[in-house]
């Protein structure tokens, strides 16, 4: 069934009228001071952010916005036609966008044209904004896509309509449709949660409501410029740094050596967003000469995992959503480390222990592979007093950044103790180093200076936009641990390819990550039930069998200080059998065969996890 340009409500475009005279006389353009560098280079490096390479420059319009319209829609459900001319736009929920002429950018990336893409917009997460890109059209160049407008547009009337607005006016045409429902299991079963069912709920009270337009069931368009106290807009100062960096990462990367760009700040910051924005834009360049590779070491708030991972994962597209939107079981991250805390405080040398290997595993896999120009983004943890400080110096030290990028709070006063100090080089030779760690390496006083010494990075501190944010917002932000659940729920439910396995006690070693006294009171297989397991894999697995002890019929590794645990996926252990000696698993891991350890640490486990499976359609 389709739905004729004819059916849109005759009173939307008087209505936008008054509302883009509303928002030219409340527009508020953000003018930001530019990222500080430290030393001399800062000269040189404002330079060379304002003569960046064509290939990066791409700015979006801060020109003063004529209103979008809604054209019409076709097909059942229905896909909108929207003629974007605004400089930001926002849609609230799960949806797929498509920009027919390329003109279009989503949290930092610039959308292919006639490609739909997913993106997540709920208020679990800052809504991400559509910006507009400046560029000359011109008849000849939109009469070329005709038939690509009407393939794309089936009813030929709006097609017709849609090409003479972009003839007229300028702008892009976009498409726009919910989610397939195939996809949002995880959605449908938040919406039912009894602690995040508001998150889930499309009653935007937050919002003035004669601003927004409901398209229809759950899916909202504000058709006036959107601000930045509604979704995430790139201030100037976000942009002329990830100019800056980009530009440097074109033109100075080799083969063998990769570009390394570490994020750091305290808690709260907007780290991720910020990381996310930079990976978007970075992709924008990715082809068979550079390649992107996004290092997560914050194990508090994996970006794609669960909680307790540390991984590498070498991305080809884009971000569009916090990380429950796209943290999927398949494909996992290149790398993925199960280190089983959520915090490095009790074991911080075992952590670090975990970067460096993660850093070998890259240059190893580096290595086998092509050669690319590699743009390394490492995110960190918001630990900024104390072992936090120690542990960032010394993870600074082994990924030998060649850019440290700050994330600072404006609002706290630069004398407060707890603050972060400024992490320039001058910070990093006088920080003590983590002594525990250096004695594991072996590291004396002289090596300790030429290690240290021989780093020479660029920082560069950026006012955090988050800080004006927790005044003037109305919506209360998500704690780590909600973050945590939420991943979880989507790493088991964002789609409904759950495997039901059965896997033997005796086929596998069981470790505990857990601080436990007493580690022969640990009652496994028993405790393991109603609970989330790291399905892990070694190579070495019959030495570690050999160093296993027999426990309650199964083999239990108990010291395992040395051992890095790479982690397969993850599985909710339905039921210990005990007379076939077996565990039920679900699971939405597809390769079983090399699964030879259980690891159990400190999972977020959602307390209505043991009624969901039975409800979710197996494989």
């Amino acid at each position: 069934m389709k739905r004729s340009s004819s059916s849109i409500d005759q009173e939307l475009t008087n209505n936008d009228d008054k509302l883009y005279q509303e928002s030219r006389t409340k527009m508020v353009r953000r003018s930001s001071p530019r990222p500080e560098y430290n030393d001399e280079k800062q000269k040189e490096s404002n330079e060379q952010a304002t003569a960046l390479d064509q290939r990066v420059c791409d700015k979006t319009s801060y020109r003063l916005p004529r209103y979008s319209l809604i054209l019409g829609s076709f097909s059942e459900p229905p896909t909108y036609v929207i003629h974007f001319l605004d400089s930001h736009l926002t849609f609230l929920q799960s949806f797929q966008i498509c920009s027919l002429f390329g003109r279009v950018r989503i949290h930092g990336y610039t959308l292919h044209p006639s490609t739909f893409y997913s993106v997540y917009n709920y208020r679990t997460n800052s809504p991400v904004s559509i910006e507009f890109i400046n560029s000359n059209t011109t008849t000849t160049t939109t009469t070329t896509f005709l038939p690509d407008i009407k393939s794309f547009i089936s009813d030929i009337q709006l097609a017709d309509n849609a090409l003479f607005n972009v003839q007229q006016k300028g702008g892009d045409i976009i498409l726009i449709r919910k989610e397939s429902n195939n996809d949002l299991s995880f959605i449908n079963i938040m919406r039912e949660h009894q602690t995040y069912k508001n998150w889930f709920l499309e009653s935007y009270n937050l919002f003035e409501q004669d601003k927004w337009k409901q398209l229809e069931q759950n899916l909202h368009i504000r058709l006036i410029e959107t601000t930045d106290q509604i979704a995430v807009i790139p201030r100037e100062v976000y942009i002329s740094t990830v100019d800056h960096i980009i530009n440097r990462w074109l033109n100075e990367t080799l083969e063998d050596l990769p570009f390394v760009v570490l994020i750091c700040g305290e808690k709260d910051m907007g780290k991720s967003t910020f990381i996310r924005y930079l990976t978007n834009r970075a992709l924008n360049h990715i082809n068979s000469t550079f390649s992107l590779t996004y290092f997560d070491c914050d194990i508090g708030q994996c970006e794609f995992s669960i909680g307790g991972c540390l991984s590498y994962i070498n991305l080809d597209l884009p971000l569009l959503g916090p990380p429950c939107s796209h943290i999927k079981s398949n494909p996992k991250p290149d790398r993925l480390l199960y280190y089983g805390l959520v915090s490095p405080q009790t074991s911080p040398v075992r952590y670090l222990q975990y970067v460096n290997k993660l850093r070998q595993l890259w240059n190893i896999d580096q290595k086998k592979t092509n050669q690319k120009r590699s743009l390394i983004l490492i995110n960190t943890m918001g630990w900024g007093t104390g072992l936090g400080l120690e542990l960032l110096k010394e993870t600074i030290c082994m990924c030998c950044p060649n850019v440290v990028i700050q994330l600072e709070d404006s609002i706290i006063s630069s004398q407060d103790r707890k603050k972060m100090p400024d992490l320039t080089l001058e910070w990093l030779l006088q920080q003590p180093v983590f002594e525990p760690y250096r004695c594991q390496i072996q590291m004396n006083n002289k090596r300790q200076q030429d290690y240290d010494g021989q780093l020479n990075y660029e920082y560069i501190k950026v006012k955090s936009a988050a800080a004006s944010n927790r005044i003037d917002s109305n919506t209360p932000k998500l704690r780590p641990r909600d973050h945590r659940l939420l991943a979880t729920w989507s790493y088991f439910f964002f789609s409904s390819n759950l495997s039901h396995i059965h896997l033997s006690w005796s086929q596998l070693v069981h470790v505990s990550l857990l601080d436990n006294m007493n580690k022969n009171s640990i009652v496994i297989p028993d405790s393991l039930e109603h609970s989330i397991v790291a399905l892990c894999s070694s190579e070495k697995i019959d030495q570690l069998r050999n160093s296993a002890v027999s426990i309650n019929e199964t083999f239990q590794l108990l010291n395992y200080q040395d051992e890095f645990f790479e982690c397969l996926g993850f599985g909710w252990i339905e039921h210990c059998n005990k007379k076939t000696q077996t565990y039920e698993i679900y699971t939405p891991v597809n390769c079983l065969s090399n699964i030879n350890l259980l690891v159990y640490g400190a999972f977020d486990t959602p307390d209505e996890f043991q009624y969901m499976f039975s409800s979710v359609k197996l494989k």
